[in-house]
């Protein structure tokens, strides 16, 4: 049993770390082989889960429950909608208390939506819903007959919510949890904090033992080790946020090397700042996400900076007055 355990742990951990479609299928036929296979895979997933949590909180059995009970729902009950299950992954995953992915996968009940690097997409859902993903995202979707249950694990993502009071709309990223619905917002899994932007409507917001926040549209949300902070948003800054929708990139007074950052989420090959002193520097403006020669273009015009081609097809970008 040891041994089975150890590669359901690897199988797992490898598909996890790559969340690339291959490693996924050879876990999941591996899978399939035995159900000890299945209580093995499981039992690691669940591990893994549990690692993460903060906090869990019992389900609520009221049948119109509260945002706060909802939200606890979602992070601590198996995302398990259909009663005929293997008998043995159904046990790992109740005894562990958290949700499988593989349990709802090998029962067809979980979508797995990604995209490349570079490439933006949108999924329109039974329900009516749409995910719009960005550049090197993804999510797995479980519709269930109680709740909608959305898993970003990767990149960003806007959600536009089909109305439906009896079934909320559960988004964990990260652990942080976001219910809604009928409503839109975005939300972005940066490298130490998760970003949100409600668009319209209200969401509630969870992340470990914090309280439950409520998010009106106009507002911002970073939420990072149970704390979140909300922040009020003009116009022009969330259609900025936004902009990526519709194969856009807009800076007003970002740094240079926020700038940089942000196009090198769709370049194959990176923009690198070669002299710290041009890092501050405050641009402007609107690009093409698939056209960020353009910007390299502006910076060499309107700027004192000197594009110069990398061995690897980088571009360095340095001061012209150090010529």
């Amino acid at each position: 049993m040891q041994a089975i355990e150890a590669e359901a742990a690897r199988l797992y951990l490898k598909a996890r770390a790559s969340d690339a479609a291959d490693d996924w299928n050879a876990a999941y036929a591996w899978v399939a082989e035995n159900p000890a296979h299945g209580f093995a895979f499981a039992k690691a997933e669940a591990g893994w889960e549990l690692a993460e949590r903060l906090n869990e909180l019992p389900a609520s059995q009221d049948e119109a429950p509260a945002p706060q009970a909802v939200i606890a729902q979602a992070e601590a009950r198996p995302l398990i909608g259909r009663r005929r299950l293997l008998v043995g992954l159904a046990t790992a995953a109740a005894a562990i208390g958290v949700a499988s992915t593989v349990a709802l996968r090998l029962f067809d009940t979980v979508d797995h939506y990604r995209t490349a690097l570079g490439e933006t997409r949108t999924v329109r859902l039974a329900d009516g819903s749409l995910i719009h993903l960005n550049t090197n995202s993804s999510v797995e979707v479980a519709l269930r007959d109680d709740m909608r249950s959305i898993k970003l694990l990767r990149g960003e993502a806007r959600f536009d919510v089909a109305h439906d009071a009896k079934r909320p709309f559960i988004v964990n990223a990260d652990g942080t949890l976001v219910r809604a619905v009928g409503t839109m917002f975005n939300v972005r899994l940066r490298a130490d904090v998760t970003e949100l932007t409600v668009i319209e409507g209200i969401v509630a917001v969870r992340n470990g033992d914090s309280a439950v926040r409520r998010i009106e549209s106009g507002r911002s949300a970073a939420v990072r080790s149970g704390s979140i902070a909300v922040t009020h948003l003009e116009p022009a800054k969330i259609k900025q946020r936004i902009a990526w929708q519709d194969g856009m990139v807009e800076f007003e007074g970002d740094t240079l090397a926020q700038a940089v950052e942000e196009f090198n989420r769709y370049r194959a090959t990176p923009l690198v700042i070669g002299d710290p002193e041009i890092a501050s520097l405050r641009v402007g403006g609107a690009f093409r996400l698939d056209r960020s020669q353009d910007f390299v273009d502006a910076l060499e015009s309107g700027f004192a900076i000197r594009a110069v081609p990398g061995s690897d097809n980088s571009i360095i970008l340095v001061s012209a007055n150090g010529d």
